[in-house]
């Protein structure tokens, strides 16, 4: 167990975000930051049996209510999805591929939801939606009737932040890889006591070449179902994506890419907070056990990510990129999308700057949650992130971090005007 803390305590913070404790046939389940749908409901039923399997079926008791819900739904998708191929698969095979795609990268808890949300808010574009995201293998097909019938089954906010949630909300793919049981890190939600799972998957550096060709084929299945449904060119978020640049430019060569960044120090204690919850809100076993390993885990998947990012970044034609600090973002997010459309060559940002606007406007009181942490915890960051703190002009933030007295504090910061995370 580490000798910090960097999350909250159960007595800080608003209510929705404190350990809830929900009684079930008698037994005690721990949701961090509250109650949250299993995803694993968009699998398949072959693809579920091979996640209990990857567990060593290694539930808990508190955990088998939800779990056997899944064999209310989960056989399903099979026979839907034969429906929804003899419908639609040609056509989505045959869909000419001329409109490439605009990827929103950066580790997670960078920001990446904030530019995905500007985005979305573009008449003229499109973006994977959660009912999508969750249920990939026949969204063509139910979406619009089962989404409408399970709304009920989603909070109001996601667990780690206050973010709205929905099942026509912008959501990342790599959500759809995973149902479709494509390797992705985010498994290890399933079974988080056993470890970090599946993070090769992350850059695809050692997994072998026959695996990444099956990653690679389902996600252009998923990409031209998208492209079939909506028509209009696709903005995806995924975070893992950041690594992915020398797979993703050879699927998708004329691409634009846009990478934001953001200071470490904040990213950091984020996305513990995150893992943290999805981790108990999503684990077949409860409560997740992941202290032991969770923070290095995070330094090191950091490490990795934006590592992999400047060596590949090359890769992307220097028109087709830009990048952008958070920090920067959210002091000015109009004009700041606007350079993004104008460098990318994205047209028509007239239109989409009115709902930009109101979609700033209607977030303007959104809140995140700013963290102090020990002096040795922000030195191991700043020696392990050292190339992306100086390439990114994080220098400054992170020296002036390492002068300030040690503390184990955690404070609420209001997000700058106009500005959500």
């Amino acid at each position: 167990m580490p000798d910090y803390e960097v999350m909250p305590s159960e007595e800080e913070g608003d209510e929705r975000r404190k350990r809830h404790k929900k009684k079930k046939m008698g037994l005690t389940v721990e949701r961090y930051g509250g109650r949250l749908l299993y995803m694993w409901f968009g699998m398949r039923f072959m693809t579920l049996m091979r996640l209990f399997w990857r567990g060593r079926f290694s539930f808990t008791l508190n955990c088998l209510p939800d779990t056997l819900a899944l064999f209310l739904f989960v056989p399903w998708n099979t026979p839907l999805t034969w429906i929804s191929e003899a419908l639609y698969k040609k056509k989505a095979e045959s869909l000419p591929l001329n409109k490439p795609p605009i990827f929103v990268v950066g580790h997670w808890r960078s920001g990446t939801t904030l530019m995905h949300d500007l985005f979305s808010v573009d008449p003229n574009l499109a973006f994977p939606t959660t009912f999508e995201c969750f249920v990939p293998h026949h969204f063509l097909l139910t979406e619009g009737t089962l989404d409408h019938l399970a709304k009920g089954l989603l909070p109001k906010r996601r667990p780690q932040d206050d973010v709205p949630v929905g099942f026509e909300r912008p959501q990342e793919e790599e959500f759809a890889m995973l149902m479709l049981g494509q390797g992705s890190p985010l498994i290890t939600m399933a079974w988080p006591r056993l470890g970090p799972a599946d993070n090769d998957f992350v850059d695809f550096d050692g997994v072998p070449e026959a695996e990444v060709k099956r990653w690679a084929d389902a996600y252009m299945w998923f990409y031209r179902r998208l492209m079939l449904k909506h028509g209009k060119t696709l903005v995806m978020k995924t975070p893992p994506n950041t690594a992915r640049i020398k797979l993703l430019t050879k699927l998708f060569p004329d691409a634009r890419w846009v990478h934001i960044s953001r200071s470490p120090l904040k990213v950091f204690p984020s996305t513990v907070k995150l893992w943290r919850a999805l981790y108990s809100a999503q684990g077949l076993h409860n409560p997740p056990r992941c202290d032991e390993w969770l923070d290095d885990y995070v330094l090191e998947l950091m490490e990795r990510v934006t590592t992999v990012y400047e060596r590949d970044k090359h890769l992307i034609p220097s028109e087709n990129l830009y990048e952008i600090r958070y920090e920067d973002l959210v002091k000015n997010p109009i004009d700041s999308m606007r350079a993004i459309y104008e460098k990318l060559r994205i047209e028509n940002f007239d239109e989409a700057e009115g709902p930009m606007r109101a979609f700033l406007a209607d977030r303007s009181d959104h809140k995140v949650s700013s963290y102090k942490m020990p002096k040795d915890l922000t030195k191991r960051i700043a020696d392990r992130l050292k190339p992306f703190i100086d390439a990114h002009g994080y220098r400054e933030a992170v020296d002036a971090a390492l002068a300030e007295p040690d503390t184990n504090q955690a404070t609420q910061e209001k997000v700058p005007e106009n500005a959500v995370s």
